[in-house]
């Protein structure tokens, strides 16, 4: 400014500030010019100026002489990206050398561009999809650069002009000039994304500098700088960058790793791409509505594709789709081959039919309830071993709808998942899956513990069992209608006989005709088609876990009726059946068939017919008749005759077995501490010693007795035990039986047992003994406190006649116990008199 208003020209201005650069800038801080000196240096300055050289002010710089440089593109769009591990585009193109080559001089025109331009050496970016070629070129190191700009400019304004794309894609090749230091690496787990990680060795780049720097390469999606760039204490390390095209992130990467803006280094790596799906996160987040959503969904493809297999598969079971013996052809090649060859080979006899079947009575009755339609239970009772099943079997032997469910497989299952699975057995449902539950179950817990609510998707073994049910009945409904189209296709295939033809010609014949087309048309199902559903060994044990089962059984049987699907015959040898059947069905009265132990002719006849006539034992009768008519002593008694043993032999070894059973169970002797029976010994003593003199015991008087005392449960447990049988008349408990006929023999061998019933004696008479002078106790303490009422003067006239009877009371009890200890005496002695010790050998 002072040199202007001097009037200094340009010259004179140049040659001062050159000189002052020198001289007087170093040492302005301690020397201070006055503006006299200063104007006397400026014309110092002209005067030297002015006497110069005029040539020398002219002259013009020599330029350097241009050396060759090297360089580096980034050929994009060379290969396909490989995106995964799995991602084997790759391996279509060959990673040659020749490849490489030819790629580039597709792409780069080498003899068309200036500056001495050749390609040195090719590498392969496979990864990336790309590749980077090193050229050489004549410049000076000033315009190094702008150089190697304009050589790629001039490249893709080659590729554009000739447009050479990409097969495998139809994307254009760009090229850009590397600015940076590639990073040539080849890890596995690194693979291009969208989103590239920017490091900064130095100071941190702001936005609109990284923006500048990127653009050229794509557009460009987002870029945030971590941390926050506004708090001065924790300042910006790294910058995460996101393209729109991976394609335009690869090509920055390669281009700008190493490059240096303002001495700061920028490290640039891909960033794994965390995806956020927003339909995922709403699902994740919100379990309490998807997880029934999803339980709704897997229960509606079960439905649809596992239903219809089990309804085929359990329809094919009570139609017996896949039984040989309801096809005729079977039948018949059976008949011709294998009958002829074995006699008794055809396997039509039914077990057990030889006795109970042949009752006609009982039989006609159970087959024309049958023949009508559904209104209630049929139900068989009877003891076990009396031929229940053999009589069922017997009348529905011709029936050809019928599924058989036997609940003693079900009831001794270990568990409520076998108990499934043997259900599912018995119905012919396919496929089961038990373990559902269990899955369900877990995952129901799983949610519960993370969302604090339950999702209602875990299913338990008596869910699955009452599914099974369920759908067991819409089998058995849709068989109805099966069997009718069946009927009618069957009726639709029998042709008319030559002569029916030839009468057809005529008028008068065809109303006939007619008329049988319309009773075609109205083919109706007859009742022996529905179905027969027959439960067996129903409330075979009453225990707490099969507790649900009868009761979903009676409630599935009930449905089953009321809504006229099938027939259900109920065997049990349960008396207190009623009660849960009535339950499941109010209001009806239930088709009862009552069986008892085979009378001796039909037991005789059964065991000469089992051994033949031609047996001859004559204990066998009487022997017979001991058994009485249940089944399973006889079959039993056969077997041991079939094995050459005579009657009495084989009646003794059978009593025999009976009686340990007795002791061990009836008497308790196999049963350990932690388990109890449900009635004691005396108690079970008491009945056997009644029943060897009587053949009945009164049921009430019995119960009422010391002994019992009024209690049921006893009396009830001990018929579940089968150790007696409780005779019921006009639906209330009359009598009470031996469990078996062979029990009549077996009580009386204990009771002649000398010793072991004196021991029993000893044992109920000091138990009956402890009871009464527990009740004399308590009559004691009652009339003393009664006599203490008025201590000084007698009590009232009215507690005196209290206490009379009450002394009365204690005479009869007492009377008792001396009985009860004489008793005692008595069976101690006999059990004395009776040992016999050892003789010493």
């Amino acid at each position: 400014m002072l040199l202007s208003r001097l009037g200094a020209n340009t010259c004179v201005k140049r040659e001062f500030l050159k000189r002052a650069s020198v001289t007087l800038l170093p040492r302005q801080s301690t020397r201070v010019f006055n503006i006299r000196t200063f104007k006397s240096t400026v014309k110092l300055y002209e005067e030297e100026l002015s006497n110069a050289v005029k040539p020398a002010i002219v002259e013009k710089p020599v330029a350097p002489a241009a050396s060759e440089q090297t360089a580096q593109l980034y050929l994009n769009n060379v290969f396909p990206l490989k995106m995964g591990s799995f991602d084997i585009r790759q391996y279509f193109f060959r990673n040659s050398k020749q490849f490489l080559e030819r790629k580039a001089h597709q792409a780069i025109p080498s003899d068309d561009l200036p500056y001495n331009f050749a390609i040195k050496e090719i590498l392969a970016r496979t990864k990336d999809g790309g590749a980077i070629v090193t050229f050489s070129f004549k410049s000076t190191d000033a315009s190094k650069y702008k150089v190697a700009r304009d050589l790629v400019e001039r490249v893709n304004d080659y590729i554009a002009k000739q447009n050479i794309v990409a097969k495998f894609n139809f994307r254009t090749v760009r090229a850009f000039l590397v600015r940076g230091a590639p990073f040539m690496e080849d890890m596995i787990a690194r693979y291009p994304t969208q989103r590239l990680r920017i490091e900064f060795q130095g100071e941190p780049v702001n936005i609109e500098r990284l923006y500048k720097q990127l653009r050229p390469y794509g557009r460009v999606f987002d870029i945030s700088i971590y941390p926050n760039p506004h708090i001065a204490k924790d300042p910006a390390r790294y910058a995460i960058v996101q393209f729109t095209r991976i394609r335009y992130a690869t090509s920055a990467r390669n281009c700008l790793h190493g490059h240096y803006i303002d001495g700061t280094r920028l490290n640039v790596l891909y960033e794994r791409q965390l995806r956020t799906n927003v339909v995922k996160e709403w699902l994740v987040s919100h379990p309490r509505i998807t997880v029934p959503l999803f339980a709704a969904i897997f229960a509606g493809i079960t439905y649809i594709v596992f239903d219809p297999i089990r309804v085929f598969f359990i329809t094919s079971k009570v139609t017996k789709r896949f039984n040989l013996e309801e096809y005729a052809l079977y039948r018949w090649l059976r008949s011709e081959t294998w009958a002829r060859l074995i006699p008794g080979g055809s396997g039509s006899h039914i077990e057990g039919s030889s006795i109970w079947a042949h009752d006609v009575e009982k039989t006609d009755k159970l087959k024309s309830w049958l023949a009508e339609t559904p209104e209630t239970f049929v139900l068989v009772t009877g003891h076990k071993g009396s031929g229940k099943s053999a009589l069922v079997k017997s009348a529905i032997e011709d029936r050809k709808n019928k599924i058989f469910i036997d609940c003693e497989d079900l009831a001794n299952s270990r568990n409520k998942s076998e108990m499934t699975k043997n259900l599912a057995k018995e119905v012919g449902y396919f496929p089961v899956f038990t373990w559902a539950a269990s899955m369900s179950g877990l995952i129901d817990t799983v949610v519960a513990a993370t969302t604090g609510q339950k999702t209602g998707l875990s299913s338990s073994p008596d869910s699955q069992m009452k599914n099974i049910l369920e759908t067991v009945a819409i089998a058995l409904r849709d068989v109805e209608p099966a069997e009718k189209e069946r009927k009618r296709a069957e009726e639709e295939a029998d042709h008319e006989s030559f002569w029916e033809r030839v009468q057809s010609l005529f008028v008068g014949h065809k109303e006939h005709l007619v008329e049988k087309t319309d009773e075609k048309d109205e083919i109706k199902l007859d009742e022996k088609s529905i179905p027969i559903v027959v439960i067996d060994n129903y409330m075979c044990r009453e225990t707490s876990k099969n507790a649900v089962l009868w009761e979903e059984l009676a409630e599935w049987a009930a449905l089953l009726i009321e809504n006229g699907i099938a027939h259900v015959v109920i065997v049990t040898s349960n008396a207190s059946v009623m009660k849960t059947l009535g339950k499941a069905l109010p209001g009806k009265s239930f088709s009862n068939i009552a069986l008892s132990d085979a009378p001796p002719e039909m037991a005789m006849t059964f065991i000469n017919k089992q051994l033949g006539n031609e047996v001859q034992d004559p204990y066998l009768p009487d022997v017979v008749a001991a058994l009485g008519g249940r089944l399973t002593e006889l079959e039993l008694l056969v077997q041991k005759m079939k094995m050459k043993m005579d009657a009495q032999t084989a009646f003794e070894d059978i009593v025999t077995r009976n009686l340990i059973d007795i002791r061990k169970y009836g008497f308790g002797e196999s049963w350990d501490e932690d388990k109890k029976l449900e009635w004691t010994p005396i108690q079970f003593w008491t009945i056997v010693k009644l029943l060897t003199n009587k053949i009945s015991i009164n049921y009430d008087e019995l119960r009422w007795s010391p002994v019992f005392l009024g209690a049921e449960a006893p009396l009830k447990a001990m018929e579940r035990a089968e150790l007696i049988t409780i005779v019921q008349k006009e639906g209330r408990a009359d009598s009470i039986r031996p469990g078996k006929p062979v029990f009549y023999t077996v009580f009386n061998r204990l009771v002649s047992d000398t010793v072991f019933a004196a021991s029993m004696e000893v044992e109920s008479n000091m138990t009956l003994k402890k009871q009464s002078e527990t009740e004399m106790a308590k009559l004691e303490d009652t009339i003393e406190k009664l006599t203490n009422i008025n201590a000084t003067n007698r009590p009232p006239k009215e507690i005196e006649t209290r206490i009379r009877y009450l002394l009365t009371k204690v005479a009869k009890i007492q009377k008792l116990i001396e009985d009860y200890d004489q008793k005692i005496t008595v069976a101690k002695e006999v059990i004395s008199t009776s040992w016999v010790p050892e003789e010493d050998e």
